[in-house]
């Protein structure tokens, strides 16, 4: 059993010399053709190298870089009170920390005023005196142009608001009508004026009618009665409720109040003749203290009243005063 482990043995030994010395002559005479020599396929001895590859990196670095990388950027997120989380959320448009609405703080409760406390003036507490007291008066609410214009707006064509050609203080506006005589009839007239200063302050009006046309119940005509509307609703004085009643009817009346006189009087000596007179006069001393007290010239004049006519108003005749 010896003889043939040694052949096998020192064949293989031979072998191998004769491959390499076959590889290193073909390497050295190019053109020379190696002998054929059959080698088994599995000639290479088991212990042979393999040729090195490219080294592989282990899972466990990359898993240990990528835990390593999350601990800096969320350090990085999270420092400084978050300001950089919420500067990227706020960027990519997510409000991730909306702003927590903190309710009011509650409202003290409200002190208790103090008490108000007033002093009365001395002259409230001591008895009146004669000689300061003074009494309720009637005012013109309405000036002497704008009533002028009232009646203008009624129907009543009067003239401007002018001085008086027999006397430069007295300013006046006027209207006069007069129809022809039938028969033993007197004519129909009809005469207006209102008299102020050049202030425009009123200070009478008067309206007289001769003759005046009636309806079949005896009452006055209704363009004729306008005048005395007028003259007793622009001053806006709602306490004379039955002066326009009477007038209506033609009888007559005198009504007085607050230093308004009011008087529409028939004369005696011809029934036909009718005189109508509006003035304020302070007759009493309460009354004239009152009226100075007010005065104008201490006081802002009252606004105009608005003049308003709820429909058109058929116009009387109109004719010019004789001078």
């Amino acid at each position: 059993m010896k003889g043939p482990w040694l052949q096998t043995r020192s064949q293989k030994i031979f072998n191998r010399i004769m491959y390499t010395d076959g590889i290193q002559t073909d390497q050295r005479n190019p053109s020379r053709v190696p002998e054929k020599t059959s080698l088994p396929d599995n000639s290479s001895p088991p212990y042979a190298k393999q040729p090195a590859g490219k080294p592989r990196l282990p899972v466990t670095f990359w898993l240990l870089l990528t835990i390593s990388l999350s601990l800096v950027i969320g350090t990085v997120l999270l420092s400084n009170d978050m300001k950089h989380l919420k500067a990227v959320g706020h960027y990519f448009g997510f409000d991730l920390f909306p702003p927590e609405v903190k309710p009011p703080p509650p409202k003290a409760p409200a002190r208790p005023a103090p008490p108000a406390v007033y002093k009365l003036p001395l002259h409230a507490t001591e008895p009146p005196v004669a000689q300061t007291a003074s009494a309720f008066l009637r005012t013109w609410r309405i000036s002497g142009p704008a009533m002028c214009a009232a009646l203008r707006q009624a129907g009543v064509q009067t003239s401007e608001w002018a001085a008086a050609s027999f006397n430069a203080d007295t300013f006046e506006c006027f209207y006069e009508h007069s129809a022809k005589r039938e028969k033993d009839q007197l004519a129909n007239s009809i005469f207006v004026i209102v008299r102020g200063d050049a202030a425009g302050t009123i200070s009478s009006m008067r309206v007289k009618i001769v003759n005046p046309g009636t309806d079949q119940n005896g009452q006055l005509d209704p363009a004729i009665l306008r005048i005395f509307e007028t003259m007793l609703r622009q001053p806006q004085w709602l306490d004379f409720h039955e002066t326009l009643n009477a007038i209506k009817n033609l009888k007559d009346v005198k009504e007085d109040g607050f230093g308004a006189n009011i008087a529409f009087t028939h004369e005696v000596l011809n029934p036909q003749r009718y005189n109508f007179t509006l003035s304020l006069d302070a007759t009493s001393g309460p009354q004239k203290r009152a009226r100075n007290y007010f005065s104008g010239r201490t006081w802002l004049p009252v606004p105009e009243p608005t003049i308003a006519a709820n429909r058109t108003q058929p116009e009387l005749p109109h004719q010019e005063r004789p001078q």
